[in-house]
Parts: structure tokens; sequence; C-alpha cells
């Protein structure tokens, strides 16, 4: 029974195995900072950032798998710690029919420092640590048991005896970056980062199956087209044990004005995750805010299930400074007096 237990398991989870039965993955990566490394903690131009994603997935083929995430990031807090900077990052992962959650809580560290005398070129690095809680709802699937002979009866007992249903463990991400701005809109990063550097357990039947390392590798521009437009290529190429993933593209910038201060940007863009799906985005800037929509149109295998629907996907990143007063010490008095 235990072995057919399994078997389900496996079909119902089956599709989403690749994606969440490892580490969460969004489409805009690069809109989901702090899931793409822990080094771009600070990586922005104001004070303070608050970042939040959400995917909804595989709506076509089953239950929904949905992950959700949020981050906030202060830049520089102390003074006397210039170059320091911190993060909290939270996300949810809930997967299939028996309700596979994952959810996890980690504090973010960084320190950047320039390379050069005008500080263009950039080196960061990052520490992510917390915990990872993880549960799955055992009552929710249906067992050969609990056919009573007419029908099918979720009341009867399903004659399994699970270990656990749920549990945590501590977890350890770390990354490095590199930003170089050549000149005016010509800027460019690349990055890696390295998550469960712990190799935690993720078995619910007290035997070993631990959790791979996962490498992130990617490389961004932001590259100026003529005075109104711009592109923004990128590349991530993440490997998880066996699993493989690769996404490239590109997202086209036109800019309705030149004034920093009030930012009026469009963006539209086309990616593709090698052997799995075309990813259609949107996006605009409008003023600190900066709203992404993307869509992922399945190629895989799997499309003869999905009829191409694969997911949906929006991202809003919020960003702000404080007033800093240059406060200045006077004598009360002349000094000729």
């Amino acid at each position: 029974m235990r072995k057919q237990f399994h078997i389900l398991l496996f079909i119902l989870l089956g599709c989403h195995t690749q994606l969440s039965a490892q580490d969460i993955h969004f489409s805009q990566f690069n809109r989901s900072y702090l899931n793409l490394n822990p080094a771009l903690n600070g990586d922005y131009n104001n004070d303070y950032r608050f970042n939040g994603n959400f995917r909804n997935q595989w709506s076509s083929v089953s239950q929904p798998f949905q992950t959700f995430s949020i981050s906030a990031e202060a830049k520089n807090p102390f003074i006397s710690l210039k170059g320091l900077h911190f993060g909290l990052i939270l996300y949810n992962d809930e997967a299939g029919l028996g309700g596979l959650q994952t959810t996890q809580a980690n504090l973010n560290l960084a320190y950047s420092t320039g390379l050069n005398y005008d500080s263009t070129l950039v080196f960061a690095f990052g520490l992510q640590s917390g915990l990872t809680s993880r549960s799955i709802n055992f009552n929710a699937f249906s067992f050969d048991s609990q056919f009573d002979g007419i029908q099918f009866d979720p009341t009867l007992a399903n004659g399994e005896n699970f270990d656990q249903s749920s549990y945590s463990h501590f977890n350890l991400h770390s990354g490095i970056a590199l930003r170089y701005l050549l000149e005016e809109r010509k800027l460019f990063k690349v990055g890696a980062s390295f998550y469960n550097l712990t190799s935690p357990n993720q078995s619910f039947q007290g035997t070993n199956v631990f959790l791979d390392l996962r490498t992130n590798i990617y490389i961004e521009a932001d590259y100026y087209l003529s005075r109104k437009m711009d592109i923004m290529p990128a590349l991530l190429v993440s490997r998880q044990g066996e699993f493989r993933e690769s996404l490239f593209g590109a997202n086209l910038r036109y800019r309705f004005n030149d004034n920093p201060f009030l930012k009026r940007n469009l963006y539209a863009g086309v990616w593709y995750r090698n052997q799995d799906a075309i990813i259609a985005s949107l996006g605009m800037d409008y003023n600190q805010w900066q709203v992404g929509l993307s869509y992922d149109i399945n190629t895989s295998s799997l499309e003869v299930a999905s009829n191409n629907r694969g997911g949906l996907e929006i991202s809003l990143t919020y960003q702000f400074s404080t007033f800093k007063p240059n406060i200045r010490n006077y004598k009360q008095c002349p000094t000729f007096l």
C-alpha cells in the first residue's frame, strides 16, 4: 500500500517535480532580487526597496501551484557602516492536490564596495539565512481502502501510517555580484549565487532525501538604443542536482521623458525557458513604482494536457529615499568677542 501511495503522489505532483520539489523559481527572475542572489541586497539607487512576486501555474492541468514572495531592503542604514545592507525575505509555495507547502523566512546581509576611483565598478557579497517549514495534507489524497464497494467514502480510514506531515530546517545561501556602469545608460551586471548550502533533509518518511545545492549564474545589461529606447537582455543558468534551467531574452524599454524624478517608462519583451516555455512580458515604471506582468506559454511535452497554458506571474517593486539633513556645528559666538 505504501508503494501505491508513493506512485500516486508522484503522479499528482509529477509535473511540478522539477520546479517546486526542488526550489521555487520565477520567470521574472531579474525582478525577484533576493531569490536570485543575496548579494543584490542594496543594488538600487534609493534608501529602501520593497519587492513582491506572485506566480500561478498549471491551472489547466491540475490543482494550481502558487508561489508568493515578498522582501524588504535597507541600503546603508548605518552611516558608520557604509556599504552594509540589510534585508528580509519571505516566501510561500503551495503545490498540487496535497497542498505541499513550503514556507521560508530569511534575513539577508550584503556588503558592497567600489573597485575603482569613481565606484563605477562595484563588487558585492551577500549571505542569507533563516528557517524553512514544509508540510503536506495527507487527508487530501484518496486510497483504495476508502472505497466501500460502491463509492468512495473519505470518512473511512486510509490504512496508512505516515511518519510526519511537517518539519522545519535551517537554511543558508550566499552570492557574489559585479556591477559595471560603463557610461550613462550602459550598465552591465554579472553574478553567481549558491542556495541550500546546508543540504537539508526533505523527507516526510524518516529517510534521507537531501535538497541539492542550487547554483544561479546570470548576466544582465541595460543598454541604450536611442534617446527614447533601451534594450535590457538577461541570461540565467540555474542548476540543482540533475535539473537544469536556462532562461534568456530581453525587454525593450520606452522612455516617455528624461526626468529621473518623474519616471514614465514602458516595457515589453519575449523570453524563452529552454525546452519548457516561451514567456511574454509587459511592465511599466511610474515614479518609485515598478510593475511587471508575464505569462508562460508552455511548449514542453506537457502541452498535450496544458494546451500551451503555463503560468501567470506578477512582480511589484517600490523604492523610496528619506530626507537626510546635513547637520553642521557652528560656534555660538564669533571668536573675536
